[in-house]
């Protein structure tokens, strides 16, 4: 029993000086807990879900520069607290249900799903679940993590207007039903209203969020006849980082024939030629808040509804004023 206080943290119950001969004895030996049987006694595995969409392509996971930041974020966060991290694909409705009956998950956080796709998923009912980029509607017992999207796509439009750009292009998948989309997609029309221009002035290019589909945008921007738009905004950075890609392939200069703004401020920002302007957000802090909010409401302390990340403008040398 005592050294069972001790193992698990209750060494209050210990005398110090006994509590540091067991500390010795359990470093000479190298012993570990088991996880395992500690898990059944405390009917926690302190083990949480790192859920996704699985890709039809056999791409990886975090394959995005913003997931790969985010699930690292929560990881260290998680860690931090002693809990572990499993990182799952979905691939159908049932898939978190079934990774949280078969390893007793202690929670799930759902990362890269739209809307839609949240509601058509069996999420066990009990387990605590935070849901980052997406909101599953009224009534909903999920936790939420996001930036402001709308405050984003506000800030693109304005810094392509200021700098007298009048022919403009909103590059992403505004097609998918992503809530995260369409929030960035109504704060460029915002900006663009309050510049005084038409939404004519506006140009939708659909497209998934991939360096490759990038270099395909670009490449078609450039061979297109008659006068094309001189600013872009593409609601990533590695899809910015692909458009640019593909106007250099063909001599379009960025940003003296076309500026281009991304989303994220991922490193990826700063290694690109130009360094791109982006619209930042803090990636550390949106998988820390996830992690925090999801510990919280499995421990049963009072846990806020909803986190928030706040939004800023980096400008770099990817934008610079129309040419008249």
């Amino acid at each position: 029993m005592t050294v069972s206080n001790v193992v698990n943290g209750n060494a209050a119950r210990v005398s110090p000086e006994t509590a540091a001969r067991v500390e010795e004895a359990i470093a000479a030996a190298g012993y570990v807990p088991n996880a395992a049987a500690r898990s059944l006694a405390a009917r926690h595995t302190r083990l949480v879900g790192l859920v996704m969409p699985a890709s039809q392509r056999d791409v990886s996971l975090l394959a995005s520069p913003h997931d790969s930041a985010v699930a690292g974020a929560i990881e260290a966060a998680l860690r931090a607290k002693d809990y572990h991290v499993m990182i799952r694909g979905a691939a159908g409705a049932r898939d978190v249900r079934d990774s949280v009956q078969r390893w007793a998950l202690d929670g799930v956080v759902l990362m890269g799903f739209t809307d839609d796709e949240l509601r058509a998923l069996d999420v066990a009912s009990g387990v605590p679940t935070v849901v980052v980029d997406a909101s599953f509607g009224e009534g909903s017992t999920f936790l939420h993590v996001r930036s402001d999207d709308f405050a984003g796509g506000r800030l693109a439009a304005e810094h392509l207007t200021a700098l007298g750009h009048r022919r403009l292009v909103f590059c992403g998948p505004f097609r998918s039903k992503s809530r995260v989309v369409s929030d960035r997609l109504a704060g460029f029309r915002a900006g663009v209203a309050a510049a005084g221009l038409d939404q004519d002035a506006v140009e939708l290019v659909d497209a998934w969020t991939t360096y490759e589909a990038g270099i395909l945008i670009g490449a078609a921007l450039a061979e297109r006849p008659g006068p094309r738009p001189t600013g872009l905004f593409a609601t990533a950075d590695i899809l910015a980082a692909g458009v640019m890609r593909g106007l250099a392939d063909a001599a379009v200069a960025v940003p003296r024939e076309l500026s281009v703004v991304g989303y994220d401020d991922a490193e990826l920002a700063l290694f690109v030629t130009p360094r791109l302007t982006t619209v930042a957000q803090d990636t550390r802090r949106k998988g820390q808040a996830a992690a925090l909010l999801l510990v919280s409401a499995i421990e049963g302390a009072p846990t806020p509804r909803s986190a928030g990340v706040d939004v800023a403008l980096v400008v770099r040398e990817s934008t610079a004023a129309a040419r008249s």
